[in-house]
Order: structure tokens, then sequence, then C-alpha cells
């Protein structure tokens, strides 16, 4: 099965329409665009009959196969839509799909919509059993160094001629808004019916709209850039995002990076440490990649003594997590420089 990012789906519709398209993942915007691009191409090529269902855990599979044999003179072409509820059972998808698979033919496309599964991943989900069928398309939320690629994308669908420096503006505002992203770039293409973008244009339109979670704090971490995650971390406490889980996630980064760095001491290769540990995602591998090779052990201990700290603080003595702790964490791992904690 080709696995792709939503980006790349309409130059893979302009190749060829395959029979079974799998779209997984958390942001509704790139579920939604994926699903109309699909049936807008599907169209086209006089698949003009719609079937809709959504499954759930009491669905009876039965009813879904009678569809798919189901053929009609008028109504030759058809496109099927499978959309899975949140907690739909793994082991149910699992043992229903490959038949399912097997009814496929040239004049079917099928479309399995799955949002913000609890259960159903893209490593369980069972990739092996579409072959050659389809294509997965991956809608999880956009990392910072996909936007560029997803606005260069979306621009020149518009005729938009958009320069880098205007487009890292708008990653900087728009991040994690794609649907306010999306509006904005319309607006700029009546605004400038040239269709030439530059950064003063862009500057005088934008307006902060940049929407973060814990990752992308994650994310500024591994990197280091400071600015960036002061900024997100800003944003996280007006969200009152909760500082248990912000301290569960950052701890268990700093500790695998010190364990890999252990590991590639005696001489492991980076790539079987990050095997070990689980890190299966290419951006994530590739974060942690940075990581490893940029903090020194002395920043990590540092942090360790820190995240020690916070957490006897907040687990025997009862002192609340504040968010201060977490800018002081930000400045040991962004910089460059040797800092002395005094906390």
């Amino acid at each position: 099965m080709i696995w792709i990012y939503p980006e790349q789906l309409f130059l893979e519709l302009k190749k060829e329409l395959k029979s079974v398209y799998l779209l997984l993942g958390n942001d509704s915007y790139l579920l939604q665009e994926s699903y109309l691009s699909i049936i807008k191409a599907a169209k086209i090529l006089n698949f003009n009959t719609s079937v809709n269902l959504e499954l759930d855990v009491y669905s009876d599979w039965k009813d879904v196969f009678n569809l798919f044999k189901t053929s009609s003179l008028f109504e030759k072409r058809k496109i099927f839509s499978l959309k899975f509820t949140q907690n739909y059972p793994v082991s149910y998808f699992k043992k229903n799909i490959p038949l399912l698979l097997s009814f496929i033919h040239d004049d079917l496309v099928l479309i399995i919509y799955i949002q913000g599964s609890n259960q159903i991943s893209k490593s369980n989900i069972g990739l092996q059993y579409f072959n050659k069928k389809g294509i997965f398309v991956d809608c999880s939320t956009l990392t910072y160094g996909r936007m560029t690629a997803w606005i260069e994308n979306q621009a020149q669908h518009m005729k938009l001629v958009i320069e880098n420096l205007a487009c890292q503006l708008l990653c900087y505002y728009y991040e994690g808004s794609l649907v306010l992203l999306h509006q904005i770039l319309q607006n700029l293409s009546l605004i400038y019916p040239d269709g030439n973008l530059n950064f003063m244009r862009v500057k005088t339109v934008v307006t902060d709209s940049a929407c973060f979670n814990i990752n992308h704090w994650i994310e500024a971490i591994l990197i280091g850039k400071k600015q960036r995650a002061d900024r997100i971390l800003r944003q996280l406490e007006s969200m009152e995002v909760d500082l248990e889980t912000l301290l569960c996630k950052i701890k268990s980064e700093v500790l695998m990076i010190i364990n890999i760095k252990y590991g590639m001491e005696q001489r492991k290769s980076l790539f079987n440490l990050l095997k070990q540990y689980k890190v299966y995602k290419e951006y994530h591998r590739m974060l942690l990649s940075r990581a490893v090779k940029r903090l020194s052990l002395f920043k990590l201990y540092q942090s360790v003594g820190l995240l020690v700290q916070i957490e006897l603080r907040y687990k025997k003595d009862y002192i609340s997590l504040s968010w201060s702790s977490f800018e002081v964490l930000s400045a040991i791992l962004c910089c460059d420089e040797k800092m002395i904690l005094n906390i």
C-alpha cells in the first residue's frame, strides 16, 4: 500500500484513481479535504453514485457486504465511504476488512475514513491487507516542518506565488489552524489578484491564530528553539493545559535521550536504539536524533535534576506545579550556554 501525506494526494490522483483510500488521522480538516479530493477525482471518471455508511460496534457487517455485492444496470460505478466511530474496536476492523477488500473491482472506489481513533492506528490497522490496491493518507496534525510544503501546495492550486519568508510567516501565525490558514490564502488571492505574495503583503493581513498543543512544545524543545518554546508555553498556559501531563511527556523524552546517548557510548547504532525504544514515526526519530547530537550529558543531568525537584515538590510536598519551572526547563534544554539552576 502506498503511504502519503494529504499534500501529496493531488499528484497521486492525477496519476491514477486507486480502488481503495484509507484516511486516518486526528486533523478533521485534512481528512475532509482528502475525502473531497478523492470524490472529485472519482466523479470526473463517472463514479457518480455514492453510498455513505457510519459504522459503530453495533453495525452488522453482513449488511455492508451485501451492499458491496449489489449491482445495478443504472448505477454501474460507485463510491463507498465507510466512516468509523472513534472507539471502534480494531479487532472488528481487522476481522472484516480482508473480506470486504475481496469484493473490490474496477467499478468501485472504497474510502475508509477514520478520525482520531483511540484504538485504530497506523501500527495496528493491518496495512498488509491492502497490498497494492490502495493508498494510505496520513491525516495527522501537520508538523511545523510539513506546514511549509502544505502552504506551497495550496498556493500552487490557487495559482499564487509565495516567497519563502511570507510562507514562514504564515507557518508562525497559523500553525495548528488549517481552516484559518486556508481562509487567509483565499483572502490574499482576492486582495492581490496578481497572485504574488511577498512578506510585506502577507504581514499586513495576518493575525495571530496559532493553535498549539503539548507536542508542539516538545518539538520546539528537541529542536532547541527557545523563543518558539516560550511562545507555545505561554499559549498552553492560557489554555490551562494540564501541567502533570506536560511533566510526564518531557520527562519521558529526556530520559529516552539519556538512554540513547549511553547506548551509543556502548557502540550501539542510533537506528537500532530508536527501534529498541519503539520510536517508529519518522519525524519523531528525526527530532530525537537532532536532540541526541545537540544536547550534552551536562544539560540533560541539569534538566533531570530540575524534573526531580518539580516532581518531589508536587507529589511529596503537595506544592502545585508552576509554569515558571517549565520556562527554566525550556532554557536549559534550548540554550547553548551552561546554566546554573536557581529555582
